[in-house]
């Protein structure tokens, strides 16, 4: 493991002062800290019950804590309101702002559907080139803001729309090597004036961009060269607004044996926002060649001690194949790892699988017995890692999950979605898809969406037909 600290003045001057100052606040602070169990120092511009980004708010909890009209009193009685058919798989989670649902498929299309009625407001053909399995492969989730929508394609663009119209604004080639085979899975972040996004390449890279132009402000290159490839940022970055860090995660070297040790793969990586400067990084393994990717999003949390009185520790945390990593935030100690299953390529959290609420950490691991492949569901103490409840799947889980008023839901690869309950795992709600759900769940303004878009997996459930599914507890 490596741990590596690369501002010392950010960490003695400004990250300690300050650090120690707020510790001593949180005293105060306790009862409330207890009553809603996670304190997220990062809330950006949620003010209302929208989901207007994959991770919800910049901590990436996957945690809506404004959803008051869905919870587990009520979630059994969900049916479906409309369906609304794409051409294509969709894999990405949409993007709900007001009355208005935002979404991409596979086929190279955006769409803006009313949210409460599932009617089409307008589809954006954005006329890129196919890749070599004939799709686009739009996976990057959207992100909303000011009246624009950002997201990233499978060929290594950033693209920019009006939200009121689909009309592109810009667009940003981010890797123009054909030979690093680029794409954009990662979900972008939007904060202030800067859109903040990785690549998955033969160069990978975090980058930051000017949202106003897309003109590029600064770049991170995960690997030294494209000669070397792996260390890709699949998945959404977090925000810590008040100290100015970005938090990403990426991949492990692929095909190739290297002779030493390979930062920054398979690690945490904390950057200035504003000159994207590594303030640190934490490396379980240099040189792993394993595919134990972290493919599951960085998430801050205020993790509350369940022994000792006014305990908090301020966490940043992501799920790896070989388990769930928390570290301090500030440093990059590890505070613990807690895995489920056994690590392998196809193991452990997968497709950000992961959320965060109520002082629990909620992860989804996979695993490939003997007897097939299933995984397992469970709530982490968010202070300790240690195991709260875990529920068997008799299959996987390969997208991300989410939670809202004590449920947490998840979608399996039979095509299932289904809804527990957040203090004991007890399945609340099923729902059967014609497919398994691939891009993610959105909670808002009373209304669950899921979508399904994943070609069969596992001998599961497959169609050619793909859809975003609303579910309410009222026709209205």
């Amino acid at each position: 493991m490596i741990m590596t600290y690369l501002n010392n003045d950010f960490l003695t001057r400004r990250a300690f002062l300050e650090r120690s100052s707020f510790a001593g606040t949180i005293l105060g602070l306790e009862p409330i800290l207890k009553l809603r169990g996670l304190v997220s120092r990062s809330t950006g511009d949620i003010n209302s019950a929208n989901w207007s980004r994959f991770g919800y708010d910049l901590c990436n909890s996957r945690f809506n804590s404004n959803e008051t009209t869905i919870g587990r009193k009520n979630v059994g009685q969900l049916n479906l309101r409309w369906t609304f058919e794409a051409d294509a798989p969709i894999q990405n989670c949409p993007a709900v702002v007001g009355n208005t649902l935002y979404f991409g498929s596979w086929d190279g299309h955006y769409y803006a559907i009313n949210a409460n009625t599932g009617q089409l407001k307008w589809k954006s053909d954005l006329l890129l080139s196919p890749l070599e399995s004939g799709f686009y492969e739009i996976r990057s989730s959207p992100a909303h803001l000011n009246g624009r929508i950002y997201f990233g394609t499978g060929s290594a663009k950033m693209h920019c729309l009006n939200a009121e119209t689909g009309e592109e604004i810009w667009q940003t080639l981010l890797d123009a090597e054909p030979l690093n085979d680029a794409q954009i899975t990662c979900s972008p972040v939007v904060y202030q004036d800067m859109v903040f996004v990785g690549t998955s390449s033969g160069n990978s890279q975090i980058a930051c961009l000017d949202a106003e132009t897309g003109k590029v402000r600064w770049k991170f290159f995960v690997v030294p060269s494209s000669k070397i490839a792996g260390g890709a940022v699949w998945t959404a970055p977090a925000i810590d607004e008040e100290y100015g860090i970005l938090y990403n995660v990426t991949g492990s070297v692929k095909g190739f044996q290297p002779a030493g040790p390979m930062l920054y793969t398979e690690s945490v990586l904390a950057h200035d926002l504003y000159t994207g400067e590594l303030l640190w990084y934490y490396q379980p393994r240099p040189a792993d060649t394993h595919d134990l990717d972290f493919g599951s999003h960085p998430m801050i949390f205020d993790a509350v001690s369940p022994l000792q009185r006014g305990a908090v520790r301020q966490c940043v945390g992501a799920g790896k194949k070989d388990g769930f990593y928390c570290l301090d935030r500030y440093t990059g100690e590890k505070y613990w790892r807690t895995m489920l299953t056994d690590a392998g390529e196809a193991g452990g959290p997968r497709m950000s699988s992961t959320a965060v609420a109520y002082n629990q950490v909620f992860m989804v691991s996979n695993a490939n017995p003997p007897k097939g492949p299933m995984s397992v569901t469970a709530a982490l103490n968010a202070y300790t890692g240690e195991i709260e409840w875990w529920v068997p799947n008799m299959v996987r889980i390969r997208a991300p999950v989410a939670v809202a008023n004590g449920v947490l839901y998840q979608g399996l690869t039979d095509g299932n979605l289904e809804a527990l309950d957040t203090r004991s795992g007890r399945q609340l709600w099923r729902y059967q898809l014609p497919s398994p759900h691939r891009g993610g769940f959105a909670i808002a303004n009373g209304i669950l969406y899921a979508s399904n878009g994943e070609l069969s997996l596992d001998g599961q459930a497959s169609t050619d037909r793909y859809s975003i599914y609303a579910f309410s507890t009222s026709d209205k």
